[in-house]
């Protein structure tokens, strides 16, 4: 069943990419000879093909490999300093049979008006349980894998200056195919701990004044998500969450970076397992495994200091704070938990700055290692 949604949702995304390039192509089809030439030569030398190869290895997946990667381009009528848009998929199978699928799709359309998201994505996949709240222990750790397909459409209109308004659609269905028989998730005491299913709609406000979407130097990010789940959209939980990203970027001196951020996350009503603020991962709090901290509720503060060395090589540090609690008045700055950590960086793509990242994190008795493409933020 879950194969068969996976399967529509991503023909619903392939249809969006096929009726943006066939648009393309019918205002390219009213230019001739010379002009298509030229055009053509033009797109070309904007567009970018990226791609890597994956491997890694841990206990629960043994051998894992794969592939990631994104094309870069601008649609019709975009100026060569308008936003890109990209379409990035992701590929991930290991020994173990476990596999993750993900195509996600940015554009930018009518000079940085409009911006269409998409995100379609299945997955079956190991990870890791330690309770929820703050202070979980190391030694309460679980281990389950989830089958899931999920799907986020957002549509973005620019308003006045750099403030757009937009909905999105969220959809996610999971199943949880192998658990631990004394663990918390077989006892049946978590909403969504078994299986679920949500669906809900959000609106959205975002005020972006930064200057480079993948290498940002100056500017600043504010993205509000007011998001309803409820049975009559489908959802099996009524529930609601309002998340606040907040950034800031500032040029020191000689391309010397200052980057900060603050997010936020509060979420009442039943909220399920799967939906659940996570803290940690190569996005926020570097060095606590992904999902290490879960609560309804959560708060991050993180800054990172990027500096070059030579050629396209970078050096970064980063530190941040965070807590995690069942109710937002409990997210005091006494209970955080603390990260810290360097990284390395390598100019993948001088023209749009997209870079390569490795980064070393550091939390309270953890620690990890990042390889990725693009910015933790």
């Amino acid at each position: 069943m879950i194969r068969k949604i996976f399967l529509v949702l991503l023909i619903l995304v392939c249809s969006f990419v096929v009726i943006s390039a066939e648009d393309e192509a019918k205002g390219e089809a009213k230019t001739t000879g010379k002009e298509l030439q030229v055009a053509a030569l033009e797109k070309k030398s904007k567009d970018r093909v990226i791609g890597a190869p994956i491997l890694f290895y841990t206990p629960e997946t043994r051998l894992a490999y794969g592939a990631a990667g994104s094309y870069i381009f601008r649609m019709r009528g975009c100026k060569s300093d308008s936003r890109p848009s990209s379409i990035s998929p992701i590929l991930i199978y290991t020994q173990e049979k476990q596999f993750k699928a993900q195509v996600n799709a940015d554009m930018y359309l009518k000079a940085d008006d409009y911006r269409l998201q998409a995100e379609v994505r299945f997955e079956k996949y190991p990870n890791k349980f330690f309770g929820v709240g703050i202070n979980t222990l190391e030694n309460n750790e679980e281990s389950y894998t989830s089958r899931s397909a999920g799907l986020f459409l957002s549509f973005l209109k620019k308003l006045t200056g750099e403030v757009n308004l937009g909905i999105q659609y969220h959809f996610a269905n999971w199943k949880i195919v192998e658990m631990e028989e004394d663990g918390q998730l077989a006892a049946g005491k978590l909403f969504g701990g078994r299986d679920g299913t949500i669906s809900g709609v959000s609106l959205l406000v975002n005020h972006d004044t930064r200057d480079n979407i993948y290498f940002p130097m100056k500017g600043d990010l504010f993205e509000l998500n007011a998001r309803v789940y409820s049975k009559f959209l489908g959802s099996k939980y009524d529930f609601s969450s309002l998340s606040l990203d907040l950034r800031k970027y500032v040029t020191l001196f000689s391309n010397h970076v200052l980057a900060v951020q603050s997010l936020v996350k509060m979420q009442t009503g039943d909220v399920p397992f799967m939906n659940l603020a996570q803290m940690g991962g190569q996005y926020n709090m570097r060095g606590y495994f992904e999902g290490r901290f879960r609560d309804k509720n959560l708060l991050v503060f993180q800054a990172e200091y990027r500096a070059p060395l030579v050629w396209r090589l970078g050096l970064v540090g980063f530190a941040g704070f965070g807590n995690v609690a069942d109710k937002f008045g409990k997210l005091s700055l006494a209970g955080m938990r603390s990260s810290y950590g360097f990284g390395l960086r390598l100019l993948f793509d001088s023209k749009e700055k997209i870079q390569v990242r490795m980064d070393v994190g550091f939390g309270e008795d953890c620690n990890g290692f990042y390889f990725s493409i693009f910015e933790a933020f």
